[in-house]
Formats: C-alpha cells, sequence, structure tokens
C-alpha cells in the first residue's frame, strides 16, 4: 500500500513525456534489486532448509499463488513428505521405483526436496511452462526435464516410468483434457507403474458458493474458469473440483484406484493412488 503510494507521489512529479522513460528506468532498478539482494537472500535461506536453490519469485507464484519464500520452501517441504507417506500406505518407498516423471513439474517445488537422497529413481520432468523448464534445467542437474504441449503425446516412449507424479495437475483441467491426459499417462507407465495426483476433493468443494457445490455433488465433477487467473494461465488450465465417487469412477477405467487419501496433501488436496495394471 505504501509503496503503491511512493509510486503515485513520485509518477506526479515526472513530466509526461519523460513517464516511459521513467517508467523503464524504474523496472530496470527493481530488477537489479532483485537480482543482487533479493534473490540470494532467498536462496541462502533456501540452503539454510535444505534445498539446493530456490526458484526466483515469479515461477514460485505460478505454483503457488504467492511470492513468499518462506510459506514456498514450508509447503514444498509439506508436500515432499506427503508423497511419501501416501507411497509407504501401499509398501513403496521413493528408492524403490526406478524411473520417475513429475508431470506438471513447474520450478520443480518438490522435487527440490529430493535432490540430496543418496538414492533416487531417474527423475524426469515436464510441464507445458517454457521458463519454469529452463530453470529447472539450469538448476537441477539431477534430472531431465522437458516443454511439452497442453495436449498428448508426451516426449516418451510407451511403458517408460514405474512412478507417476501429477501434483495439482487434474485440479485444473477440464474434463476434455484431463480423460486426455490419463490415457497419456497410462501410455507412457510401465506394467504396474503407480500414478500418484491430485484432487479438489470434498473438504474444498463444499466451501463453494451453495449452487456450484450442489452442482459437483450432483455430477461429480466441476471446471471453473478464473478471472483472478486470466493472462496467467491459458482457459483450458483453470480450477475443477472432484468426487470420491466420481474419481474411483472416471480414474478407475485406464487405472485401478489403489487408494484414496482424503486431505492427503498438506491437508487440502486429496491424493489418488493409481496402479497400471
Amino acid at each position: 500500500m505504501a509503496s503503491g503510494r511512493l509510486v503515485s507521489a513520485v509518477k506526479s512529479l515526472v513530466p509526461g513525456p519523460l513517464r516511459p522513460f521513467a517508467k523503464s528506468v524504474y523496472r530496470g532498478l527493481i530488477r537489479q534489486w532483485t537480482s543482487w539482494v533479493v534473490e540470494p537472500r532467498e536462496r541462502a535461506y533456501g540452503r539454510r532448509m535444505g534445498l539446493p536453490t530456490v526458484p526466483p519469485a515469479e515461477l514460485r507464484f505460478r505454483v503457488a499463488g504467492d511470492t513468499e519464500v518462506e510459506s514456498f520452501v514450508k509447503v514444498a517441504r509439506r508436500c515432499s513428505e506427503d508423497i511419501e507417506a501416501a507411497l509407504q500406505r501401499i509398501g513403496r518407498s521413493l528408492e524403490s521405483f526406478e524411473t520417475l516423471l513429475d508431470f506438471g513439474c513447474g520450478c520443480g517445488r518438490y522435487l527440490l526436496l529430493f535432490a540430496n537422497r543418496t538414492r533416487l529413481p531417474k527423475c524426469y520432468g515436464t510441464d507445458v511452462d517454457v521458463e519454469a523448464i529452463a530453470w529447472c534445467k539450469r538448476n537441477l542437474a539431477f534430472g531431465e526435464f522437458r516443454v511439452n504441449d497442453p495436449v498428448p503425446p508426451l516426449d516418451f516412449p510407451s511403458d517408460m516410468f514405474d512412478l507417476i507424479l501429477a501434483v495439482s495437475v487434474f485440479t485444473h483441467l477440464d474434463e476434455d483434457n484431463q480423460a486426455r491426459w490419463l490415457e497419456e499417462l497410462k501410455r507412457v507407465a510401465k506394467p504396474g507403474a503407480v500414478l500418484l495426483c491430485t484432487v479438489h476433493g470434498a473438504h474444498i468443494w463444499r466451501n463453494l458458493p451453495g449452487d456450484l457445490s450442489a452442482q459437483v455433488e450432483r455430477e461429480g465433477f466441476l471446471f471453473v474458469p478464473s478471472t483472478y487467473w486470466k493472462g496467467t494461465f491459458p482457459d483450458w488450465y483453470q480450477t475443477s473440483y472432484h468426487t470420491e465417487e466420481y474419481v474411483r469412477r472416471t480414474f478407475g477405467a485406464p487405472f485401478e484406484v489403489v487408494d484414496y487419501l482424503p486431505r492427503g496433501l498438506v491437508e487440502h488436496q486429496d491424493v489418488v493412488i493409481l496402479r497400471k495394471a
């Protein structure tokens, strides 16, 4: 609030013809301040918390909805713990897999917590976010990262991965893209592979306005475009809500539903554990 008033006050002192130049100078100073002061502090904080590095604020916002580094690190740690806890429920550990695909990896939020492991599956990450993938390629040497198109196929052969993570992906796809990507993930999964994904379950959709929550309960699925994300994400990537019955029926067509954990990820999203027959 105060910084906004300061900018307005300074703007009023700058003659109109000079304002484009002043705006360019201001943006340049902000970029330099961020690069020289803010980002080194954030990376140092990440190292103290056990992360090899920390993505820049813009990339953190795209996966977390805010730029606070402390919140990003806290949720990243909790995500990694909850993923491993979910795998333990089916008698598996991260180390027991050979090849891992993080589908919709963004800037590698929870992969950062896996980086210091003495043994990891061979890690791959893929996302539509070109800048996030470029950052991962520069900073996460333990994995291989690729950009994928908004629609299948992925640039991987069939039957390649025995563990696929899709965290906060099906929470944002419309029904057509959901079906297409489930089939594509089935294609790249090995027989017997585990797919761990998350959805917005009853804990979340029951707090929607009455007509929307009733629609989710009646139809099992709801896709809601949001003006909040306008210009940040494409129209097909907004917010989706699922009932457990719908997930078991729909996700259980291409896969076997092994377990369903309400609020299994950060006490917020529901975790769905699937297996390719």
